[in-house]
């Protein structure tokens, strides 16, 4: 049986310590900014895929005005956008999965008050600042 199972336990505290119990909620959050830079880059990523695959279709007689860079970056504004948003869509999504999944837990708010440091007796002079005066000289 770990130290986690018996709850009746408690380990020694200080004479001058307070405790308190309070209720707190576990669970698992994703981080939304890694899901919404995750997904602009898979949107990236599509927009490049999309736009090299369409490079070589035969457009009959219009004329190719524009470049495969310029058609990256044109394209990649709505795919970066689009894949931002289903990044942020998926976070949200897993957000609520694990709030439904959270539990309810007490902890023990142990607050320690330490005693003033004081020093009895006069501090002592070393002649630490006559040596200085005399290397200065």
């Amino acid at each position: 049986m770990s130290d986690t199972d018996r709850p009746d336990e408690r380990p020694a505290q200080a004479p001058n310590a307070v405790s308190s119990s309070d209720e707190v909620t576990i669970r698992r959050a994703p981080k939304f900014g890694v899901f919404i830079v995750g997904g602009a880059v898979l949107g990236f990523i599509a927009t490049l895929i999309v736009v090299s695959a369409t490079m070589g279709i035969d457009r009959g007689d219009q004329q190719e005005t524009a470049s495969f860079g310029s058609l990256v970056g044109y394209f990649s504004l709505w795919g970066v956008t689009i894949g931002a948003f289903v990044g942020a869509v998926v976070a949200v999504v897993l957000d609520r999965v694990f709030a439904r999944r959270a539990a309810r837990l007490t902890a023990e708010r142990v607050e320690v008050e330490l005693p003033p440091e004081t020093v009895e007796g006069e501090i002592e002079d070393h002649g630490d600042a006559d040596r200085q005066d005399d290397r200065t000289q």
